[in-house]
Parts: C-alpha cells; structure tokens; sequence
C-alpha cells in the first residue's frame, strides 16, 4: 500500500480512491455521497470529484464511513468533471 500514499501524496485528494475487480465488482475509500444508483449506472462523489460507474448487476454491498463496496460487473468508470459534479455546481 505504500505505492498509494505515494500516489495520492502528489494527487492532493485526501485519501479518495477506488479499486476495481476484472469481473467482480470494486472498492470505493473516501466516498461522500452516492448519486445515481441503478443496476447498470451508479454515480459516487468524493469530496473534489465524482466517478460514474458503468456495468451489469451492479449492487451496494456495502456502504459505512466513506467506504463503499460494490458487486456485480465493471465495464467502465469516468471521472466526472468540474460541471458535472454537484458539489461543484452549487
């Protein structure tokens, strides 16, 4: 895990990160809020940025104290721009 805090000493984003598993779901640390949420489209928001989520069977397993787990199949992820995320439309 040292390779992360590396990562994210030069990122300055305050611990926000996300892994994702070929064919089995992902890890999402840092997580502020879930946005749109359906089996093929979820949508998270980190304190500076948001990830939209695409895939099959997607469901929470778990959300608690900015972590969130997710199962089913990731096909894609995009980082969300300035204008499409709604802490920083407001």
């Amino acid at each position: 895990m040292r390779l992360y805090g590396e990562i994210l000493r030069g990122a300055n984003v305050s611990g926000a990160r996300y892994t994702v598993v070929v064919g089995g779901g992902g890890y999402f640390e840092g997580v502020k809020t879930v946005g749109d949420f359906s089996p093929e489209k979820i949508v998270v928001h980190f304190p500076r940025f948001g990830v939209e989520i695409c895939g099959e069977k997607l469901a929470i397993k778990k959300y608690c104290d900015g972590d969130l787990e997710l199962s089913g199949k990731i096909y894609e992820t995009r980082l969300l721009g300035d204008k499409e995320s709604p802490e920083r439309r407001g």
